[in-house]
């Protein structure tokens, strides 16, 4: 697991910053890679969208 910041997001090759908010939860495979494919979930992606939803769902404190 890592914590999101978003230092140094001009040399990312994107447009915009991120909207992800600083020190969010990530995880990351152990490959790196994020998804097998638009059909293909890990179980990294499933477990990332849930962290995203935790603050719309009642638990907005980083400590919850």
């Amino acid at each position: 697991m890592n914590f999101f910041s978003s230092r140094g997001w001009q040399s990312w090759d994107v447009e915009h910053r991120p909207l992800i908010p600083e020190g969010m939860p990530v995880l990351i495979d152990d490959d790196l890679r994020i998804e097998d494919g638009p059909a293909a979930l890990r179980p990294t992606v499933v477990a990332n969208r849930w962290l995203r939803e935790l603050p719309a769902s009642g638990a907005p404190a980083p400590s919850s």
